[in-house]
């Protein structure tokens, strides 16, 4: 092999390699760009499952909490609902929460994710909470760190989401967004 071809091949790969580094906010390591690519085996902070496991930690009474965001709409501010959106199905029980998994958040949507979690747990920074979108989403992955940053210590991510939970043959319900809580 040449020099020049081996040189060139050495600036490809650092050009792959910056490029993936831009995609993570440096400060906070989160996912800022891309965010419907391959996601990693782990996540800071949580454990990742698997359906049935999300099925037993249901059962259990985890909070299953659905990050799926919308891209293209933002709450209506007057009364906190999410009008313009695709239709989705998801784990029955859930609640969807839109917009809580980007990297970097907005602060209101920073403050809906601890209020609602908050709420919905009692409090408690050891109930189980299991947190999904769909495969290839990292969405999940940011939201997980997002709530252990808030203290949550008993966190499961479901990373292959809604598509693993209708591969596993397992029902789907009707889901609308939690509204956003604006007054």
């Amino acid at each position: 092999m040449t020099n020049w071809l081996i040189l060139t091949l050495m600036a490809g790969l650092a050009f792959n390699a910056r490029a993936a580094d831009s995609d993570f906010d440096p400060d906070t390591g989160l996912r800022i760009h891309h965010y419907t690519t391959e996601t990693p085996m782990t996540v800071p902070g949580g454990t990742r499952v698997g359906a049935l496991e999300v099925e037993a930690l249901a059962r259990a009474g985890a909070l299953l909490l659905d990050v799926l965001s919308i891209p293209e709409g933002r709450y209506d501010e007057l009364d906190g609902t999410w009008p313009e959106h695709a239709p989705r199905q998801n784990i029955p029980g859930s609640v969807w929460t839109p917009n809580v998994g980007f990297g970097v958040s907005e602060d209101d949507m920073q403050a809906y994710l601890s209020e609602t979690v908050g709420r919905l747990t009692g409090g408690s920074l050891w109930h189980p909470i299991v947190v999904y979108c769909i495969k290839d989403c990292w969405m999940g992955w940011n939201a997980t760190q997002h709530l252990a940053e808030l203290g949550y210590r008993s966190l499961f991510w479901f990373a292959d989401g809604t598509d693993a939970w209708l591969a596993a043959g397992l029902p789907v319900a009707a889901s609308e967004p939690l509204a956003v809580n604006v007054d």
